[in-house]
């Protein structure tokens, strides 16, 4: 495939001069909505980049990212990019251990920290940080701050971008002179794993890779320059990440969400056309909207029922594409009109597609939204991948899989039915671990996934699990643990799930509340909870889940089937350790933590469910 572009920079600034003063990033501030045009932009990469120019960061240098998603963030990356550095991001929720352990290993000359309260996590003493010369804080301190190392020099961004202005009004045209010599083989961006089973890799890519990821992934999507996102992925993740560059790519106009806790309310504002997410928020959406119609009376229920059942008719013909009888063409009309109209304003209203990533949809959760006419198209793909080597298309979409592999990107299955992908998209290499690397790509180019997976006829890829998360029970059963637990993730009661039973003849969960729902499935019940812990521990809550539970095993295998189930007072969280930055489960930590509790599960006399 033939590139447009010889390096990110050379599109970011083409796509300056085609778009000027066109919004590019709208972004809140001061308590108000504000926007920077292309050229506006342009304006600060520039500053920032001539910053680190004169401080004396060079091509190849890196420069690592800790902040939650911002404005800013963009343009620093942006900087990087124009200048030949390789921006490192780190996960705004990351420990203080985490950030060290990654800042020791890639060694930036420059760290990029949103805020002094931030900053002062971190020990700047640590051996980890001896590399780094200048702390930038993206956020103004009133407090002067000074480093106990003297080796570190802290300033603020726009302190940062005053010194760029001036050593470019000495230094005319080197920054168009840096971007102009950055080559497709030069080096990106070092952006680590999240580590579910291991110590975070730091995977290397070059520019090659992302422009041969967004031409073939614009492509496949159908995007154009009139669309509209809510960047709400963190930065920090290749998908997100992936997404912000996208926005340049393909000319879209971008807007930050303020917070996870302000989507809702952000949707209403941005109004995206496009829309990418992991799957945690549309499950969050599939169990709001379940519940609000069972909490609604019998008419109402009774009309969102057949409203569904018009929708679901609907969405099969158009996926098998299939002529529409006028008769049901008109129940539609008018079933948007009554029901998925109210649902289409929670996403603000012009959504054109969704787009789910990072880990497994259930099918169910994007049937139920195709027949309210929102299509969320999952994708596949890893860190290692430049993101993605799989997606659904608008015109061609199998729910419960991960879709048809990118142009350029083959696929096959190994022996033992491990995912290998090879391509333009595959990483150079796990930085500074060349062991690690021979380990993920064999000698033909093959990229080892880690993932299991089949393919259908059509070369359409469905996930079954990670290698090392499947579970062997004592009986030699293979069973992937993530189709049951999406599965469970469908009562709008369960909040998060586990599944366990490695060695073990039968299986069993640990269980986490949507809080709220419970709480107004016990009201209607004339029950309350002092508190997280009775609620866990009610015999009420058991025996609801119970039945629930028992209700969902029908729908699978014998073998599959949970047996008992403990609930917990409190979600699995990035805090302790029991989940990655983006939202996957660690098992082992999970396994460990809570040992005392599976046992107990295991040995019952009998089985609970």
């Amino acid at each position: 495939m033939p590139m447009r572009y010889r390096s990110l920079a050379e599109m970011f600034l083409s796509q300056v001069r085609r778009y000027g003063r066109r919004e590019l990033y709208r972004f809140a501030s001061d308590g108000r909505w504000q926007s920077y045009s292309w050229d506006e932009a342009l304006l600060r990469v520039r500053e920032i980049a001539l910053g680190l120019i004169s401080l004396g960061v060079k091509k190849g240098d890196r420069a690592a990212i800790f902040s939650a998603n911002r404005v800013e963030w963009s343009l620093i990356d942006w900087a990087d990019i124009c200048s030949g550095i390789l921006t490192v991001p780190i996960y705004s929720s990351a420990t203080g251990s985490q950030v060290r352990g990654i800042v020791g290993h890639c060694e930036p000359t420059v760290f990029f920290v949103e805020s002094a309260g931030r900053l002062k996590k971190l020990d700047l003493r640590h051996p980890s940080l001896g590399s780094v010369k200048w702390i930038v804080l993206i956020e103004p301190s009133a407090e002067s701050l000074t480093s106990p190392d003297k080796n570190i020099q802290i300033l603020s961004l726009d302190e940062l971008r005053e010194i760029g202005r001036c050593y470019g009004e000495s230094h005319d045209g080197i920054f168009d002179q840096i971007a102009g010599s950055l080559r497709p083989e030069d080096d990106l961006t070092i952006i680590y794993t999240s580590g579910t089973t291991g110590e975070p890799k730091g995977v290397l890519t070059t520019h090659s890779h992302y422009l041969f990821m967004l031409d073939a992934a614009a492509s496949a999507l159908g995007v154009t320059d009139q669309e509209v996102n809510l960047q709400i992925l963190p930065l920090a993740h290749s998908l997100g990440r992936l997404e912000q560059w996208m926005v340049v790519f393909s000319g879209f106009t971008c807007g930050f969400a303020r917070s996870i806790e302000t989507v809702a309310s952000d949707l209403q504002t941005i109004r995206p056309t496009i829309f990418i997410s992991v799957p945690r928020i549309y499950e969050n959406a599939y169990n709001r909207i379940r519940s609000r119609i069972a909490a609604g009376s019998v008419l109402r229920r009774i009309i969102f029922q057949w409203a569904v059942s018009i929708g679901r008719r609907l969405s099969q013909l158009q996926r098998d594409s299939q002529s529409i009888p006028l008769g049901l063409r008109i129940a539609g009309s008018l079933s948007h009109r009554l029901v998925f109209s109210k649902i289409h304003s929670l996403f603000g209203g012009r959504l054109r597609v969704g787009i789910s990533g990072g880990a497994p949809l259930s099918q169910e959760i994007a049937k139920f939204f195709h027949a309210m006419g929102v299509l969320i198209l999952e994708g596949y793909g890893l860190t290692e991948t430049s993101t993605v080597s799989h997606v659904n298309r608008p015109e061609r979409c199998v729910f419960g899989t991960v879709g048809l592999p990118l142009k350029g990107v083959e696929c096959r299955i190994a022996s033992d039915g491990e995912i290998l992908l090879r391509g333009p998209n595959i990483l150079k290499s796990y930085f500074r671990d060349p062991e690690a690397t021979r380990e993920a790509l064999d000698p033909d180019g093959w990229f080892r996934t880690g993932d299991v997976g089949q393919m259908s006829p059509e070369d359409f890829l469905r996930i079954t699990e990670r290698k090392k998360d499947l579970i062997v029970t004592s009986g030699g059963t293979k069973v992937a643990p993530q189709m049951i637990e999406n599965l469970l993730k469908t009562d709008p009661l369960i909040h998060q799930a586990m599944v366990i039973g490695d060695t073990n003849n039968h299986l069993v969960a640990l269980l986490t509340l949507n809080r709220d729902q419970v709480s107004e499935r016990a009201r209607q019940d004339g029950l309350s909870f002092t508190g997280p812990e009775e609620m866990a521990s009610h015999p009420w809550v058991y025996a609801l889940l119970k039945e629930r539970i028992s209700q969902k095993n029908k729908e699978l295998a014998p073998y599959e089937a949970v047996r008992s189930f403990r609930v917990l007072p409190h979600d699995f969280a990035m805090e302790r350790e029991e989940l990655t930055p983006t939202l996957k489960l660690r098992r082992q930590v999970v396994m460990e933590r809570y040992k005392d509790l599976i046992a107990e599960m295991y040995h019952r006399p009998k089985f609970d469910v």
